[in-house]
């Protein structure tokens, strides 16, 4: 550890969509806001970027922009070039040093489109927090976008005791962080099958420790044994990021803007009766015991009026994806539990959207919506954060590119490796992957035209060699699960560029 900072394991390689371009843009037109016009150049940094995976997969999959990925550890900073060059990325680059440097190198003109914050904003002292903040102030663009996930209250403040127990404990152990972590939860554990108080009296901490468990070691040890953990009220968060110029705008998670679908029913008419924004929000986080957030904030903006408005959510097309329902509605699990989406609204959009990719001009003109159009943008946004519907990267995309990279990412993980997503052109993002979907993957981006019993045999005798072993259950054998993924998920692969068709 250097500092307070665990760095004798390193950071998983996570991908959050949350924090794409595209992602911000859709969401910021969505809440009637400008966003940086992906059609142009960009510039995105990322403050904390870990071992830079996802840096790298949004740089392949974004050409117009250039990535810059900031963290203060040499080894995943070694790691993010490397990568970058292994896949022949160049509009990224990383940097290695502190927040504090970050600061002190800032230029007297502001240089980011998008600034990011994923996470560690709850997991560094007060005085990084004012770091960051200052960071944003000085080098985000006018109209441009700052992402900031954290912690929040009440959701998790149960878990404060617990937490500072597993970070004592583990102190006395011998072993990495990730050993020690894991460790310590099974204390944790052991303390709450012996009925002790705190379990009895609040079951949901025991709940947690199990889920815990099942998580990436890697991932606990940063996550839990850092000296620094906070969950943060989010007015006291707006009121830091206000202080600095930073206009709240809303939420990265798409469903938490939409009241119908996130906050309980019977709490509705008491919201309408509340005055300002961060008393608003702190009634929100109480209705649905939020756990987590991704607050948005902008410089120098104003919401836009109803024509501009309009004119941004017409300026885009959005398709399904893998999995997505054709027809019906939608039940959408959310922290209040499922909520039901009425098919006289989505039915409508799904069976366009299972035709071909749909742009918002081309919805409002089905006879179904003809008395809908005003909860057709709430509804794009409930199925994009359900993972649904994903919105098309407007402009340049680099299909070569992103199938180089994703070749690159897909042997590694058939060597060992931890990568979860491979880069999709077409959306700007990435797209989930397997084990097994990633050998397919491999074996398509040389073979494109293999399909059934050869796609099969090819993909066998690649999962052989690096010794995977096929699963007991006959019903879920090598040839039922590449049957899915041909049916499934491949012609949505090639539509996005992940395979070439």
């Amino acid at each position: 550890m250097v500092a307070d900072y665990i760095t004798d394991v390193a950071y998983p390689h996570f991908f959050q969509r949350e924090t794409t371009p595209i992602w911000l843009s859709f969401a910021a037109r969505a809440l009637g806001r400008p966003s940086p016009d992906l059609r142009q150049p960009f510039v995105s940094c990322e403050l904390g970027c870990g071992q830079g995976f996802a840096t790298v997969l949004q740089a392949v999959a974004n050409p117009q922009g250039h990535f810059v990925g900031v963290d203060f550890n040499a080894e995943h900073i070694a790691h993010a070039r490397v990568l970058a060059q292994a896949a022949g990325v160049s509009n990224v680059e990383f940097v290695e040093d502190s927040f504090q440097g970050m600061l002190e190198q800032a230029t007297a003109a502001p240089r980011y489109d998008f600034i990011i914050l994923h996470g560690i904003y709850s997991w560094v002292s007060t005085a990084d927090q004012q770091r960051l903040r200052q960071f944003v102030e000085r080098e985000l663009k006018p109209g441009g976008i700052a992402f900031v996930g954290y912690m929040a209250q009440p959701g998790l403040d149960f878990f404060a005791a617990p937490r500072r127990f597993v970070q004592q404990y583990a102190r006395t152990l011998s072993g990495t962080s990730a050993q020690r972590v894991v460790e310590s939860l099974r204390a944790l554990q052991r303390l709450a099958s012996s009925g002790a108080g705190l379990f009895a009296h609040d079951r949901q901490v025991a709940a947690y420790v199990e889920r815990s468990l099942q998580d990436d070691p890697h991932y606990l040890a940063h996550e839990l044994l850092n000296e620094h953990w906070h969950t943060l009220p989010v007015a006291e968060v707006m009121g830091a990021f206000q202080a600095c110029g930073m206009d709240y705008m809303g939420s990265a998670s798409l469903m938490d803007n939409i009241d119908d679908l996130s906050l309980p029913a019977n709490v509705t008419e008491q919201l309408a009766g509340l005055e300002g924004t961060a008393l608003r929000e702190t009634f929100k986080d109480l209705a649905r015991n939020q756990t987590q957030r991704r607050d948005l904030y902008q410089r120098d903006t104003r919401e836009l009026n109803e024509y501009a408005h309009k004119a941004a959510l017409f300026d885009q097309v959005v398709t399904a994806l893998p999995g997505a329902p054709t027809q019906g509605g939608v039940t959408f699990e959310t922290r209040i539990g499922p909520v039901e989406g009425a098919a006289s609204l989505f039915s409508p959009i799904l069976q366009a959207l299972a035709e071909r990719p749909q742009s918002f001009p081309g919805l409002l003109r089905l006879p179904a919506l003809a008395r809908q159009g005003g909860s057709i943008s709430p509804a794009l946004q409930a199925l994009t954060a359900a993972g649904h519907v994903h919105p098309l990267l407007p402009g340049q995309i680099d299909v070569a590119g992103c199938q180089a990279f994703n070749r690159v990412i897909s042997e590694r993980v058939l060597a060992g490796a931890r990568y979860s997503h491979l880069a999709a052109p077409s959306l700007g993002s990435g797209v989930a992957a397997s084990f097994l979907e990633m050998a397919a993957a491999r074996v398509l981006l040389d073979h494109p035209a293999l399909r059934g019993t050869l796609l099969c045999q090819t993909v066998d005798a690649l999962l052989r060699k690096v010794g995977w072993q096929p699963l007991d259950n006959p019903a879920d054998s090598l040839p039922a699960q590449l049957s899915r993924f041909e049916r499934d998920t491949l012609p949505a692969w090639q539509q996005f560029g992940v395979v070439s068709s």
